[in-house]
């Protein structure tokens, strides 16, 4: 197979031209992604709006900056995302209506995008396209979003970070996942996949490290089983596994609380990432051939997922923006790029200097405990790309007519206040300035040695 194209742009900004903004509406031409969209095509934007009190998501700039231009190419845009199952007592994302206001709080809103923000598994999550997938390595059926199989065309656009289950969440992950409905995050996620005792699908438990009633957390860990599965008294910690739904919220609270009664298998996270694979593979089933492009902006790059409610310090410092049509090459490159970078000070809570990574080493399967590229392996297996690409650097050029393309007025603005200033008599109405002389010295008596003995 021939090299994919991937084209990259990095995030260092010195003029016009090269803000991040504009180097994404350039890529997104460079890349050819505008020949996904035919005139007059739905075309689904998909991203990651955040959880609620994240501070490392996606900016809505950088968002509205890719719908302008499908809008300039004829599409007709809306932003998308899916809702999320309870995996933890406080996610905000659970209906479409929570998942709204938490996206607005982010900026994520229909004035600033300018266009409409679809959740595309509808209020609570129930709305999707079942696929077949004879193909898939694990999973063989799964469950669209409707809002995202039913549109003409889309532009997968991710926000690239870690992820606690996955190890990496790119634009795989971000239509692997984030593209699923409910209970296609139930397959996705290995729900009933073998017996309790297999525990890969099943959370993998030990009722003697729980410290039932004695534990801070015991009423919020049966109190986020929303089908009532769980019970905790003197004894310990009870799963009633013919009630259980598998959403993981007793895992995530234990482990998020600091305890270890409830866990994983380590082979779990291996085959989740080849699920979410398999997941990713029935999304792009949906459209006809052509009809996606992939970008992603590897910045603000937390060691965990925007599905995580807090931040930490990144794994690398902010690399740049991503665009190809080959979603595997594309994860590739920005994996290659992220574990390049250098270290950034107190990365991931130190974990990365403790563990003496240097630039070139995996960082994910560090900060995660499981290398991240099950998942490009199981991409190539299943068609959707190859992991040997051409990696693009792009420099906008630094020109007349390109630096002013992108900017809100392509005449430079000082004609608009000409034109105000026309109907004024600029000296005495705009300017009536009192000039007077002053001490051109003074500042020495301000500056950085005052106070000092």
């Amino acid at each position: 197979m021939a090299k994919s194209k991937v084209w990259f742009s990095d995030a260092n900004a010195t003029n016009w031209t090269e803000s991040l903004v504009c180097k994404a509406k350039d890529l997104f031409y460079e890349a050819g992604l505008d020949k996904c969209i035919a005139k007059g095509d739905s075309v689904a934007v998909k991203i990651h709006v955040g959880e609620y009190n994240r501070t490392r998501c996606l900016r809505p700039e950088l968002v509205a900056a890719i719908v302008e231009e499908v809008k300039a190419v004829g599409g007709r845009p809306f932003v998308t995302d899916t809702t999320t199952l309870p995996y933890h007592a406080f996610n905000s994302r659970i209906t479409a209506t929570l998942e709204l206001e938490t996206a607005y709080r982010h900026g994520f809103t229909p004035d600033a995008l300018g266009c409409p923000l679809v959740i595309a598994d509808g209020w609570s999550g129930c709305d999707d396209v079942r696929v077949d997938l004879p193909e898939g390595i694990v999973l063989k059926e799964a469950y669209v979003a409707s809002g995202i199989a039913m549109a003409d065309a889309m532009i997968n656009l991710a926000h690239a970070k870690g992820h606690p289950i996955t190890s990496y969440g790119g634009a795989i992950k971000n239509i692997g996942i984030g593209g699923q409905s409910k209970r296609g995050k139930f397959v996705e996620h290995l729900a009933h996949w073998g017996e309790p005792g297999d525990a890969i699908g099943w959370p993998l438990s030990d009722p003697s490290a729980c410290a039932g009633l004695k534990c801070e957390f015991h009423e919020q860990c049966m109190d986020g089983c929303h089908a009532g599965a769980i019970t905790i008294d003197e004894k310990g910690f009870r799963r009633n596994t013919d009630k259980c739904q598998l959403c993981y919220g007793c895992q995530v609270t234990c482990i998020f609380t600091g305890h270890t009664s409830q866990g994983f298998r380590p082979e779990y996270f291996a085959y989740a990432q080849i699920g979410m694979s398999d997941a990713a593979k029935a999304v792009l089933k949906t459209f006809g051939e052509g009809k996606v492009g992939h970008m992603a902006y590897a910045i603000d790059t937390d060691p965990n997922c925007d599905c995580i409610p807090w931040a930490t310090l990144p794994v690398s410092p902010d690399i740049g923006v991503f665009a190809s049509k080959d979603i595997v090459a594309m994860d590739t490159a920005i994996l290659d790029k992220i574990d390049a970078a250098p270290i950034p000070p107190g990365a991931a809570n130190n974990m990365l200097e403790d563990a003496g990574v240097k630039p070139g080493d995996d960082k994910f399967k560090v900060t995660q405990s499981v290398p991240p590229r099950y998942q490009l392996n199981a991409g190539v297996k299943l068609g959707m790309g190859t992991m040997d690409y051409e990696l693009i650097t792009y420099e906008p050029p630094m020109t007349r007519e390109h630096i002013a393309k992108w900017q809100i007025r392509q005449e430079p603005t000082a004609l608009l206040l000409r034109e105000i200033w026309k109907k004024h008599d600029y000296v005495k109405e705009i300017q009536p300035y009192n000039r007077k002389p002053f001490n051109i010295d003074i500042y020495k008596d301000y500056g950085p040695d005052l106070g000092k003995k």
